[in-house]
């Protein structure tokens, strides 16, 4: 299998300066393979052809050229089908949740190893947790939540929607009450954490009425991707405070137009770093002018089995679906929220 790291030189072999059809043909080669072995088979040679016709040469740069580059930038897409979905979801639990708890309980009990103890102090915890989702029922946070209770076969009774966490208490300074007064956990759970607003305005939306209510409330939100900001925000800005982690944290060298860029570090002739940064602004630009990387510059090749998130380039997303206002055909799809 070609492997998601592997570069189009180490694809050529000792061969020093490959024109740009070799170049061209290696590309189109392990796209095929990475589409029938890790995309699901979502991208076919056909549509990624009708995806290059978009690059027509608009940008100053003879259309060849600017197909090469948007093609080379295709091949360097990373994509977390169904399966790996699922497997992300088993490691939230069991990195961010589980083994933190065990060790709370062995830490209350002097460092036991008593295994009857620790079932019971866990037992006692999860009494207190519910796990819930960022979002609407309808957006992706709350809809991963069906496949997180099943892989970590947790019960129905741990989850709850927001609307669920308070009721009406015309006694209540808020008109409201804690639903449930002995739970004492919220976990919320998030498929991607790019800028950290969803968070940041989640929290301010719900959790700190919850938290006037009950002062010893805590709010815990794990992502299965993060980038490293948007988890700065949220600890420092938000409910959740210190009780924010992700399973896969992106640093600065996943913006891929960046200089640290890890995608651009190493690329074979004839393949230009500054021409991909080019013509990614300058499309990112017609479909997007307020975001051309990628909502907050988010500069992201990322997309999921369930959507691709608007951190990713517009390039590989934008679509009339999503109000493109020029005509663009998409590579990976976004299921737009509105």
């Amino acid at each position: 299998m070609v492997g998601l790291g592997t570069s189009v030189r180490n694809l050529l072999g000792d061969q020093d300066d490959p024109t740009a059809d070799d170049v061209f043909e290696e590309l189109k080669n392990r796209i095929i393979v990475l589409n029938a072995r890790v995309w699901e088979n979502r991208i076919d040679w056909q549509l990624v052809e009708r995806w290059l016709a978009n690059f027509d040469g608009s940008s100053g740069l003879a259309p060849d050229i600017e197909k090469l580059h948007a093609l080379f930038l295709l091949s360097q897409f990373l994509y977390f089908g169904s399966i790996e979905i699922r497997v992300l979801l088993r490691a939230l639990y069991r990195d961010l949740v589980l083994v933190p708890a065990i060790q709370e309980v062995r830490s209350i009990n002097g460092g036991t190893r008593d295994e009857s103890l620790i079932g019971r102090g866990l037992q006692t915890i999860f009494s207190k947790t519910r796990f819930l989702g960022v979002g609407t029922p309808s957006e992706s946070g709350v809809h991963l939540l069906y496949y997180f209770r099943q892989e970590n076969r947790l019960k129905k009774s741990q989850f709850l929607d927001t609307a669920q966490i308070l009721e009406r208490d015309e006694g209540s300074s808020l008109g409201r009450r804690i639903r449930y007064a002995d739970v004492k956990r919220y976990i919320f759970v998030d498929d991607v954490c790019g800028s950290g607003e969803t968070a940041y305005n989640y929290s301010k939306d719900h959790l700190e009425d919850i938290r006037r209510l009950d002062p010893e409330a805590q709010f815990f939100y794990y992502s299965m991707f993060a980038k490293k900001d948007g988890l700065e925000l949220i600890r420092k800005h938000t409910a959740f405070r210190n009780n924010v982690a992700a399973v896969f944290e992106f640093d600065e060298s996943y913006k891929c137009l960046s200089p640290s860029s890890r995608y651009l570090r190493v690329v074979p002739p004839p393949i230009d770093p500054d021409t991909v940064r080019h013509i990614s602004i300058f499309y990112g630009a017609r479909l997007l002018p307020t975001d051309p990387t990628g909502f907050d510059d988010g500069q992201m090749l990322i997309g999921f089995h369930h959507n691709t998130p608007d951190n990713t380039l517009p390039i590989m997303w934008m679509d009339p679906e999503n109000d493109s206002p020029v005509p663009w055909c998409a590579i990976f799809r976004r299921y737009p929220k509105a």
